[in-house]
Order: structure tokens, then C-alpha cells, then sequence
């Protein structure tokens, strides 16, 4: 390997350890890589993991055990607020297609706004109190039970039928180990 030296404005008092370059020396022998030529087969993707069929990645686990409350508060907040605007659209729409279709039968799209208005401003207070309520005896019961456990895992597929072949020949194996699984009485 050669090292080279590195030329520095400033002057440094102590000595500096050499750098020794990560680069690999490859042998003047040795064949260096050319770009493909056009209409070759490009190369395949890597892959996740060295077997394609191998086990797949064992999922994360999170504990969630506990909540912040004032979180929970604000965001039920917000997500009741949403849901309310979608509710008086939905109710302002109906009622302006009621009035077209039968004029006079149904209460005026004012009316139904007003009341609707109404419906939702308590629904987002009495839904947002609940989800405070719930955040706080999430906590309280997460101090007894640990919190809820959640298994994460970034494999949508199905398993390969071998992986699925084995998951049933073991299921099988522990029903034939134990005997008082099987309702049918046997035979000597």
C-alpha cells in the first residue's frame, strides 16, 4: 500500500497519525469493471437476505405503556374537528338535494345547518373529554398490566408454501402428541 502525504495550511503542533486509504489494491492483472453493453441483461437487484426462501426478518416488538394525555386530548381533538366539517358537508348537501327533489316537505338547508352545527360542537366536546378520560385510565391500567404489545413486521407477503407446509405438519404433531385432543377413542 502506499501512503501518500497530505499537504496542510495550518501547522499542526503535534504529529498526526497516518491515514491508511480503505481503497482495496487490486493487481494490475486484475480485470477492471466496463460498463455494460447495450442490450445485456442488467444485473439482478440485491437482495433482502442471502436465501429467498430463508426465515423471514423476526418482526420489531413495541411495549406501548403508557400514553400522554394532553397528546391523546389535542389529537382527538383534531381528528373529531375533521370529522365534524365531513358531517355538516355531508348534512348541508343532503338537505340542498332534499330541497331541489321535494321544496317545502323537508326543514331549509339553514335549519338543518344550525342544528347540525350544534350535533357536532357536541360531539367534539363530549368526544374529546372521552378520549382525555381514556388516556388517562390507559396509564393507570398500564401500570398494572405492562401496556399493550405491538409486533411490527415489513413482510406483506405470503409465506412460501414450505414455510406453510411446515407450520401445518407441526400443528399435526402437537395434536397427535397429545391424546385427549382427539375426541375419538383409540384402539389398542
Amino acid at each position: 500500500m502506499s501512503r501518500t502525504k497530505r499537504s496542510s495550511t495550518r501547522s499542526t503542533a503535534r504529529k498526526r497519525a497516518p491515514r491508511i486509504s480503505s481503497r482495496m489494491v487490486t493487481s494490475p492483472t486484475a480485470p477492471t469493471p466496463t460498463a455494460p453493453e447495450r442490450g445485456s441483461p442488467q444485473p439482478a437487484p440485491p437482495r433482502d437476505h442471502a436465501f429467498p426462501h430463508g426465515p423471514p426478518r423476526r418482526p420489531t416488538r413495541i411495549r406501548i405503556s403508557g400514553t400522554n394525555p394532553w397528546s391523546v386530548t389535542v389529537m382527538s381533538f383534531f381528528f373529531l374537528t375533521g370529522l365534524g366539517v365531513c358531517v355538516l358537508g355531508a348534512a348541508l348537501a343532503t338537505s340542498l338535494l332534499l330541497d331541489i327533489v321535494a321544496p317545502g316537505e323537508w326543514p331549509t338547508p339553514w335549519e338543518t345547518l344550525v342544528v347540525a352545527t350544534g350535533v357536532v360542537t357536541l360531539e367534539i366536546l363530549l368526544g374529546t373529554v372521552l378520549a382525555c378520560l381514556c388516556g388517562f385510565m390507559y396509564n393507570y391500567t398500564a401500570r398494572f398490566s405492562g401496556g399493550v404489545e405491538v409486533a411490527l413486521t415489513g413482510d406483506l407477503t405470503d409465506p412460501p408454501p414450505a414455510a406453510q407446509a411446515l407450520r401445518l405438519l407441526t400443528r399435526l404433531h402437537t395434536r397427535l402428541r397429545r391424546p385427549e385432543a382427539d375426541p375419538r377413542p383409540r384402539q389398542p
